[in-house]
């Protein structure tokens, strides 16, 4: 059956399995490079691990914090316990909260937020591979994540609670995504992650209408072992498959998130087709960019939290993803 639907994949988008498993060996060999960079930890073929120093996961800690607490009105930086509570009591009434699970910095929250991109931002130069960065999602994405959905929810044709590889949505298929979780239940609201069979990564690596399109495509081997642990980045290749798991009805998880390209593939991007039309839009900014934020220059949000009010009650939606920033130098 798995057999099957290999070949019927490879036939639609003209992949030959010599083309399949060449780009896969190639994705292997410049993720290996990446993890003997950056890794602490490497027990999967498109996971690897990295567990930061206490002081700068802190420092992310504090930050993050700090933007929630200014996004939920609070004066003060709130705990952990409270920021938690308060964000349970809000569910469905925060006006920059996106139905992905992001966070979107208003005008409000302009010098919270470049603290806490600067905080990842610092611990991400000092994990060893910045001679192979070549491009960076700005802003990183401070995504909460509570429990079980409305089963309304669960039919959207993006829902992360579907198994997907992120190219499905329109990312590069040549991206890492990097997960840090911050706070909150990662036990109950968590993520799976695995692999489908190398002859379907190629021709996979596509821009879908709906994650349940891939429905078909197996995970052949899954990452069962791979918990999330708070301070612990996770690195995932883009061939990889993940999806969102909800344990619990109730609950909190808060993370950050973001997608890096890396230098020197050019060999790699050039074996996947032009691929356009996905909800994602093109994040990311040279990496010397992104470093800077928060330090030489500032991300400058123009929307205010009531205006992103009255637009989500006017229309009923909101973007999955936008660029609606600038950022300008402050020296």
């Amino acid at each position: 059956m798995v057999r099957g639907l290999i070949e019927r994949t490879k036939l639609a988008h003209q992949v030959t399995e010599e083309e399949a498993i060449a780009f896969s060996q190639l994705g292997d060999r410049l993720f290996d490079e990446l993890a003997s960079r950056i890794a602490t930890r490497r027990d999967y073929r498109l996971l690897f691990e990295h567990t930061l120093k206490p002081e700068l996961f802190q420092q992310i800690q504090i930050a993050a914090a700090g933007y929630v607490s200014a996004c939920l009105n609070s004066p003060v930086i709130l705990s952990e316990a409270e920021m938690l509570e308060r964000l349970l009591e809000a569910k469905g009434t925060i006006p920059n909260y996106m139905g992905t699970g992001l966070l979107m910095p208003k005008r409000e929250h302009i010098l919270e937020f470049n603290t806490f991109q600067k905080s990842v931002a610092n611990a991400f130069r000092q994990l060893g591979a910045n001679d192979l960065i070549d491009a960076v999602d700005l802003p990183v994405n401070l995504r909460i994540v509570y429990g079980k959905m409305a089963a309304d929810k669960l039919r959207l044709p993006f829902t992360s609670t579907k198994r997907h590889s992120d190219v499905w949505a329109g990312v590069a298929a040549d991206a890492t995504v990097v997960v840090l979780p911050l706070f909150g239940d990662i036990e109950n609201i968590t993520i799976e992650a695995g692999e489908m069979p190398r002859e379907m990564e190629l021709p996979s690596m596509r821009v879908m209408s709906d994650f349940s399109e891939g429905r078909d495509i197996p995970m052949v081997v899954s990452y069962d072992n791979a918990s999330l642990q708070h301070g612990t980045m996770y690195f995932n290749d883009a061939r990889g498959l993940h999806q969102t798991v909800r344990r619990v009805s109730d609950g909190v998880r808060i993370s950050v998130d973001f997608r890096f390209r890396r230098k020197f593939n050019e060999a790699y991007r050039a074996m996947v087709p032009p691929s356009g039309g996905g909800v994602e839009t093109d994040m990311s900014v040279p990496y010397e960019d992104w470093l800077k934020v928060g330090t030489d220059s500032l991300i400058v949000f123009d929307e205010s939290v009531e205006a992103a009010k009255a637009r989500k009650n006017n229309s009923g939606a909101v973007p999955l993803y936008t660029r609606d920033y600038r950022t300008v130098q402050m020296f």
